[in-house]
């Protein structure tokens, strides 16, 4: 009998198999299931507070592993290169975004089935998003102007948005993907291009919130008033007159202007006593 002896060609064939199917074993699979980006608590600075939440499906049991051994990160690069899903990031332009108070909060796998073996991850995202002091362009998510002496008009920056893109430079939002502005109180909205996904809306009108998905958002725009009450108005007056008071105070030479204003008060109290004495 002839001894059968596999040449290196069927040797390397058959180790390649067996480390094709131990990476299929082994590899981590996930899928984006939902991101939802909402902006809101728009400042007059044109600052605002981002929230990012970040949901996928985990599918396998090293996959698992991989998600719960990194619970403990707050990195968001970690994620990002662990998970390898392209929409782990910030989806605004941090070139033109300065990102500050910065929190990722991974949360515990839910919905898991043993069977199946999936289960249901989410990042959590949390940041203040402001105008870049070193951008030489126009930076921050939103423009502001004082329009009217107690109206502000916000009109929101495309550029500062992150997400993916026509070669034109249009906003792509997949059916997955979810971009919420949450407006200030009695904001009047003036111009929302396209019309917003949770409802048609007839401009000029006061709006709370809005949100677009599933769409390209071509030539996207918004621009809305905001109007303070006269209420408000004295308040930052005031408020302003207190800051500065209290910056003053700060200043190497806050002491001596207290000083200066104490002696002055104590001269015209003198004085203003002294006059009714000789006037009895």
């Amino acid at each position: 009998m002839k001894l059968y002896i596999p040449s290196r060609r069927h040797i390397f064939m058959r180790w390649l198999l067996a480390l094709v199917l131990l990476t299929t074993m082994v590899s981590a699979e996930f899928l984006i299931e939902k991101v939802d980006v909402t902006i809101s608590d728009i400042q007059s600075d044109g600052s605002a507070k981002v929230h990012e939440s970040i949901k996928f499906i985990i599918y396998g049991d090293y996959a698992s592993s991989l998600y719960d051994s990194g619970m403990t990160s707050d990195q968001l690069s970690y994620w990002s290169s662990n998970l390898g899903l392209k929409d782990i990031k910030f989806h605004v332009n941090p070139s033109l975004v300065d990102i500050r108070d910065l929190r990722v909060r991974p949360q515990p796998r839910t919905q898991c089935n043993p069977i199946q073996k999936t289960c249901h991850g989410e990042i959590i995202l949390d940041y203040q998003a402001y105008p870049s002091i070193n951008s030489t362009i126009n930076s921050g998510l939103f423009s502001v102007e004082q329009y009217k002496p107690r109206t502000r008009r916000y009109t929101i920056n495309p550029g500062a948005l992150s997400f993916t893109t026509t070669p034109e430079g249009n906003i792509i939002l997949d059916k997955d993907i979810y971009l919420i502005l949450k407006l200030p109180q009695d904001s009047l909205v003036l111009d929302a291009n396209p019309q917003p996904t949770n409802a048609a809306i007839a401009l000029p009108s006061h709006v709370e919130s809005l949100s677009w998905t599933d769409s390209v958002l071509v030539k996207f725009s918004l621009i809305f008033d905001v109007e303070e009450s006269i209420d408000q108005e004295v308040s930052d007056f005031f408020g302003g007159i207190i800051r500065g008071i209290i910056e003053t105070l700060k200043s190497p030479h806050g002491v001596a202007l207290v000083i200066l204003i104490v002696v002055l008060m104590g001269s015209y109290a003198y004085i203003v006593m002294s006059k009714r004495r000789d006037e009895e």
